[in-house]
């Protein structure tokens, strides 16, 4: 063991920790020895001595710093700009969790026969026409506000000669009055253009400030031009090899799977998208409000504009290319060459741009005689701007309920026949069979029945049970059934619909308050008083919303009022469902027997008791002779004991300091189940998307509807339901509003104290993954972290020998990076032929705290993190009710504690640290910290954890990976219960440091 050198890198988790937190020391003690500003190594100057263990092994402390990556939020800009850079970043969001959706996916395939190819799996593509209705939902929603609200309705010019703006608007844009409406729409259209553009730009920007230096993948060959896959031969051939495991793939932080050509072909769809808009709604100018599409496409009505007509077939041309982009470029590079792919999205690109400009310049610049001739002088309803809302939703709620059987077989397809006759439906009605007053409701209201019918038959299809236990059990083991790209999907669509709500009510609310200034009439500035013959204050005053006063209302558009009353109605269930787990979690103490105890070196067990503090449970638990006498991983033939299933009496009444860690604890497992939570903000998602994608519904909700009043004429349901519904708009219109401002002044103050990320563990997860879903979505800096850790882990074991060693130690979100970067570094050893007892990945040991292995990450994305990827036991998920959300589980992990995972593939992180998932006897080199009173700590494999019955100096016995962190802050002067952070210091991380450090330098005797 002598000449032992031995690495310990340090990770730092969501926190951000400083480097010299990190190692335990103060700032003016650390330099960097190595990166930059976004990335790098620190370590305590030389001057410092060196760490010794008695047996003379040479230990290096470093801290690696990574977190400025994840908060790239404008630092560098004024606080205005910092400001503006965050409500983007609040933007991009949906576009994050949509990125989520593709790796949670249970059917992620990976590498093919040739390394270098990528296949998306089951679901890959429709996530990719997911991403592009979520940059169209934007479009529209910016649409609404900039040229339906503003545009169109906030200037008017009415028959008794009285001009009229809004009064919130400023003054010097009252000459916008004289314009056309078609002038008017074409030049307010340029803001949500220059948005979108904004918000491509806001997210390429910190992509390129850490675009991992390519050296970092100096082992992986590129591939040769025109090379392709072998083709598999018949017979024993077409068996597919095993593929590795997905972070060990080279092409898993190498390959780009959605970068410019995507991000051409949305911004090339965003801007067909808005002459669509533009052009179409000249063109249905003059039809009747009440005629399908389909019958005025038969009639040829529509090819009476010379202009309006091939602008629209061309934008619809353009935008449906951007789509084919999408889809083709989601395959594989297989089909169609990245090159070819980027040469045609330019073109679409191009050709986007060039019809905008034609609308822009031939609205703005012609003679009103002119535009007139061609159709440009008409009232511009925006038709298009009240239906392609509920279009998008329709289908974004299609994909996501078709996730739900993505890779189970026979189910996939019967759900997408149930799916496409439900989008069959919505169409009829919403296209074929709009209603005149004088028709009857009935067609619409069967095919609405049809849709509704087919999209619930589709979801009881999606889980009806397995009749294989392995797929049973694996849905056991992953959140949500295994439906996690499913909860993705629609929670991405609920923040997308609550973001472009926000905005259009909180647009709506500004403009229709009413001032007090003089020449202001209700929400109008009166540009000439003396012709004026209405009073809009006295309409605003008497809420007056019939035909006689619709000069003086600023209407807000269905859609978006319809969802304001289900946003509100969002937010009640899910608060009575957070109110009833506070009221569960807080009504009895956290069941004790799920607390670990505790390991203090070089002391008796009596001593370690007194050490930490005599916390409520841990010495309640220690000297419980079911708990001591129970049995380790050491002997797994040892009796089974049956676990405790009552509290033991000190924590029925807790006192003194117990009381505050009981009251911690509590706290803690109260933030356990968001798991849970989720899953009932996902169901009143799609509940409240019945409304809004089925037409009939929706309308029932409609104040001022020819549909709404057959069906009150038809008695369904009578005036006070119809004034309670608009008192019920009316509230949440204003409710949203003030969550408008809330959110603003929130991401102000957020800009102003230099907090550079909006949404903590959720913004680290999602920058985390590399970007496949949205090319607008914030940026993964994994794709420089890990090959950056594993190149410095090579250079440290090839600098300093053959007795070289390293410890990843890693807390929180690190412990995921430092996962990662054992599959990277395991991968690189595979691609150099090296073989196995030589390879790097023998030379390492892990070391996490205060990590989300089990509960999370292996639940949320049982593909890349799971149970049988890392090779532990897998969990169930938490209750949503209960003292405890872990109690089953407990229970199981109590019950049989020696029990092995699932057999390995030989390529899990246990066998890859020297573990054995089927031999509990034979530990891995991966020790792990957690406490109770960690809000965000779990156990990485189970929760029966170290007893204090082991050998006090070696700790040579096999008791698993698992070990218990004290409840009190060892770093705090007074007297302190420790949260998530506080592990480095604990007594516990120095002897699970040194155990380590023993299982390697054995290692490196053999």
């Amino acid at each position: 063991m002598s000449g032992l050198r031995v690495l310990e890198l340090r990770i730092h988790g969501i926190a951000n920790a400083p480097p010299a937190d990190m190692l335990c020391t103060v700032n003016e003690r650390v330099e960097r020895a190595d990166g930059d500003e976004q990335g790098s190594f620190w370590r305590i100057k030389l001057k410092s001595p060196v760490r010794r263990l008695p047996w003379s092994t040479r230990i290096q402390a470093e801290a690696y710093s990574w977190g400025n990556q994840a908060r790239s939020g404008g630092a560098a800009l004024a606080p205005i700009g910092r400001a503006v850079v965050h409500v983007f970043w609040l933007f991009v969001l949906p576009f994050g969790l949509c990125n989520l959706a593709y790796w949670a996916r249970r059917d992620i395939k990976g590498e093919a026969e040739d390394r270098k190819w990528w296949a998306g799996g089951d679901g890959a593509i429709a996530i990719r026409i997911f991403a592009m209705l979520q940059t169209l939902f934007y479009v529209v929603g910016f649409m609404t506000v900039f040229v339906h609200l503003i545009g169109l309705q906030c200037f008017r010019s009415v028959a008794d000669g009285a001009a009229r703006a809004c009064a919130a608007l400023p003054a010097w844009l009252d000459f916008l009055v004289e314009w056309s409406p078609a002038a008017r729409a074409a030049l307010w259209s340029v803001a949500p253009v220059a948005i979108v553009v904004l918000i491509y730009v806001v997210t390429r920007r910190p992509r390129r400030l850490f675009n991992p230096d390519r050296s970092f993948d100096d082992e992986a060959a590129p591939r040769p031009r025109g090379s392709r896959p072998a083709k598999r031969r018949s017979g024993a051939a077409d068996v597919a090899p095993p593929r590795p495991p997905l972070l060990a793939s080279p092409a898993f932080w190498q390959r780009s799977r959605v970068a410019q050509t995507s991000e051409r072909a949305h911004l090339a769809g965003s801007i067909a998208l808005v002459v669509l808009l533009l052009a179409g709604d000249a063109l249905l100018d003059g039809q009747p409000a009440g005629t399908p599409v389909l019958a005025l496409v038969a009639s040829g009505a529509l090819l009476s504009s010379p202009f309006a007509a091939p602008v629209t077939a061309a934008a619809a041309i353009v935008l449906l290319g951007a789509v084919a982009i999408v889809v083709v470029a989601g395959l594989s590079e297989k089909r169609l060459s990245v090159r070819k792919l980027r040469a045609w999205s330019s073109v679409l690109l191009v050709a986007a741009v060039a019809l905008y400009l034609l609308w822009l310049g031939t609205a703005l610049l012609l003679q009103p005689d002119a535009a007139a001739a061609i159709g440009l002088d008409g009232d511009l309803g925006q038709r298009g701007l009240l239906l392609t809302p509920t279009v998008i939703a329709a289908l974004g709620a299609l994909i996501a309920v078709a996730s739900l059987a993505w890779g189970l077989g026979w189910r996939r397809p019967v759900v997408r026949a149930l799916l496409a006759l439900a989008l069959l439906a919505v169409a009829a009605a919403e296209l074929g069979v709009r209603p005149v007053e004088d028709q009857s409701p009935w067609p619409r209201f069967w095919l609405s029945v049809i849709a509704v019918a087919a999209v619930a038959l589709a979801v009881v299809v999606a889980y009806v049970p397995s009749r294989q236990p392995e797929v049973r059990a694996a849905s056991r083991l992953a959140a949500w059934h295994g439906n996690g790209a499913a909860i993705s999907l629609l929670v991405s669509l609920l923040s997308s619909l609550v973001m472009t709500t926000l905005l259009v009510v909180g647009t709506h609310a500004w403009l229709t308050a009413p001032r007090g200034e003089a020449e202001v009439s209700g929400p109008w500035r009166v540009l000439d008083a003396q012709r004026a013959q209405s009073d809009c204050r006295a309409v605003a005053e008497a809420r007056i919303t019939d035909a006689s006063s619709l000069e003086c209302v600023i209407a807000a558009p269905p859609f978006y009022e319809r969802f304001s009353v289900m946003v509100v109605a969002i937010i009640v269930v899910v608060a009575i469902v957070v109110g009833m787990a506070v009221l569960a979690a807080t009504g009895r103490p956290v069941p004790a027997f799920s607390i670990p105890s505790l390991r203090f070196p070089g002391s008796t067990p009596a001593q370690r008791r007194d050490a930490d503090g005599s916390l409520g449970g841990t010495a309640a638990l220690t000297t419980d002779p079911r708990r001591v006498t129970g049995p380790s991983y050491a002997h797994p033939d040892a009796p089974h004991v049956v676990p405790p299933r009552d509290y033991p009496p000190p924590e029925w009444h807790p006192s003194g300091r117990r009381r505050t860690a009981a009251h911690a604890r509590r706290t803690a497992a109260l933030l356990h189940r968001g798991e849970p939570v989720l899953r009932w903000v996902a169901i009143m998602t799609a509940l409240a998307l019945v409304p809004l994608a089925v037409p009939f519904w929706g309308e029932l909700l409609s104040r001022d509807n020819p549909s709404n009043a057959i069906v009150r004429a038809a008695g369904w349901y009578g005036p006070d339901a119809a004034a309670a519904w608009s008192t019920a708009v009316d509230a949440s219109l204003w409710v949203l509003g003030l969550l408008a401002l809330a959110a603003v002044a929130w991401v102000v103050m957020n800009a102003v104290t230099a907090a550079e990320r909006p949404l903590g563990l959720v913004w680290d997860i999602i920058c985390f993954f590399p970007m496949a879903g949205h090319p607008f979505g914030p940026p993964c800096y994994g794709e420089r972290v890990v090959p950056e850790l594993r190149k410095r882990v090579r250079t440290w074991l090839a600098e300093e020998g053959e007795g070289a060693r390293v410890i990843l130690a890693a807390h929180s979100m690190g412990a995921v990076i430092a996962a990662a970067t054992v599959f990277a570094i395991h991968g690189a050893d595979q691609r150099r032929g090296v073989g196995a007892a030589q390879a790097n990945v023998q030379r390492l040991a892990l070391l996490t705290f205060g990590a989300q292995l089990r509960p999370y990450f292996s639940r949320f994305f049982p593909q890349v993190f799971g149970a049988d990827v890392l090779g532990i036991r897998g969990t169930t998920g938490p209750t949503l009710l209960g003292p405890d959300p872990w109690r089953e589980q407990v229970l199981v992990d109590f019950a049989a504690p020696a029990m092995p995972a699932a057999p390995g593939s030989g390529e899990t992180l246990v066998e890859l640290l020297g573990g054995d998932p089927r031999d509990r006897a034979t530990p891995p080199r991966w020790r792990s910290l957690w406490r109770r009173t960690d809000p965000l700590g779990f156990p990485v494999d189970s929760y029966w954890g170290a007893t204090d019955e082991g050998d006090d100096a070696g700790y040579d016995h096999a008791e698993g990976i698992d070990r218990g962190a004290s409840e009190r802050s060892p770093t705090s002067y007074l007297w302190a219960i420790a949260g998530h952070s506080d592990y480095l210091s604990t007594l516990q991380y120095r002897a699970a440091r040194d155990e380590l450090v023993a299982m390697l330098g054995r290692k490196a005797q053999r």
